[in-house]
């Protein structure tokens, strides 16, 4: 177990490593003790509150699928702000070069993978189908695990892990999901509860209950509540999350109902528990600048990539042993969500608004998120008119 927790370490620590470089760097963050300025964004953008322990959830699912290898486990992000995490694991697994080839995994592929976000071309910044993990497409808060028990019903050797967070457990969607899984006794998931304690507006509900409160109310919506903890990543925790994982994959392969609880501090590891990113200028001020330095140091990346940004030692070797299936439906997805026809998703969305709109007096209402919808693209402009 202790060479499966390095191995797990390591896998971890370079996913959050390279959600922290996409977040703030322009060039391959791997020389960090000769940061510059111009190897800066002057805007950092993103989300940093949900990546470690959505990072800690991926890592250990994949390196726990091992030990089901006659299983298909598949991982559901229900977090769109995770979008870094699956970009990060995909650049780490080869996957992202496959649909953005100048994302190879090298010294060049990790500086197109830090220098493209958040405008990642057609991927751009959100969790996306064409990678690992998208199949459920993050945004529409609330909904991953009642699409991941529609997703296992028709593979009785499919196990889906929808990983949710403290915010899509107090939807009505997913309240309903937890009772639905009495009857969907052939869906067999695994949810991953990611409990940081935070939501977008304060603290979360269920973040705020103690594990024997948490067990409880599970319990008495049928379910058995693991409950892990991680306060500082050290061995002992990645053998007990590890654990905890391959008994819930031979308990949701039985068709057994069992959640993961995985608590842990909103943003722990980096400077502070934002839920974006918590520095916003480190380009011009040299007390971020070192701020960063630090937080970057910490994940160790000298031991995780050489300079031709190659993985080595505990970290090829997690990438060796690490497997989670890709619904065919995602790697066949080209990106951008493009139609059959070639129009992309933004322009299909304005065509049926126009026609709808012909019939009379017709409104939309999008407060925000228009790009990470993929509706801010070329043919978007008429989605008001």
């Amino acid at each position: 177990m202790a060479d499966l927790a390095e191995r797990a370490d390591a896998l971890w620590r370079a996913i959050a490593f390279l959600s922290v470089a996409q977040l703030h760097f322009q060039a391959s963050p791997i020389a960090i003790g000769q940061l510059g300025t111009s190897d800066l964004k002057r805007r950092p953008s993103g989300h940093w509150g949900t990546v470690p322990g959505t990072a800690w959830a991926l890592a250990h699912a994949g390196l726990a699928a091992g030990c089901w290898p006659e299983l298909e486990v598949i991982p559901v992000l229900g977090a769109g702000h995770a979008g870094v995490v699956q970009r990060a694991l995909a650049w780490l697994t080869g996957d992202l070069a496959k649909v953005s080839p100048a994302s190879s995994r090298d010294a060049a592929g990790l500086t197109a993978l830090v220098s493209s976000f958040p405008d990642a071309g057609d991927l751009g910044s959100e969790v996306h189908p064409s990678l690992p993990g998208g199949a459920y497409m993050g945004g529409w808060l609330g909904g991953a695990l009642a699409f991941a028990q529609g997703m296992a019903l028709d593979a009785p050797a499919r196990v889906v892990i929808p990983i949710l967070g403290d915010g899509e457990c107090e939807t009505p969607t997913t309240a309903a999901a937890w009772l639905a899984q009495r009857a969907l006794t052939e869906a067999h998931v695994l949810p991953v509860v990611h409990l940081n304690g935070q939501r977008m507006g304060g603290q979360s509900l269920l973040g705020a209950m103690s594990d024997e409160e948490v067990i409880a109310y599970m319990r008495g919506l049928g379910w058995k509540a693991v409950m892990t903890h991680v306060t500082t990543g050290d061995p002992a925790e990645h053998s007990a999350f590890h654990s905890a994982m391959v008994t819930g994959l031979d308990a949701a392969r039985r068709g057994e109902r069992q959640v993961i609880f995985l608590r842990c501090v909103k943003g722990w590891s980096g400077p502070t528990g934002e839920h974006k990113t918590p520095l916003t200028d480190p380009a011009g001020d040299p007390r971020q600048r070192a701020a960063l330095s630090r937080w970057l140091a910490s994940y160790r990346p000298s031991e995780l990539l050489d300079n031709d940004g190659q993985p080595i030692g505990s970290l090829a070797a997690a990438l060796d042993g690490f497997r989670l299936f890709d619904p065919p439906e995602a790697r066949s997805a080209a990106p951008g969500c493009t139609s059959p026809a070639g129009r992309g998703f933004s322009a299909e969305v304005s065509a049926v608004l126009r026609q709808h709109a012909a019939f009379g007096a017709f409104k939309i209402f999008s407060p925000d998120e228009l790009r990470s919808n993929r509706l801010g693209g070329p043919g978007a402009g008429a989605l008001g008119a």
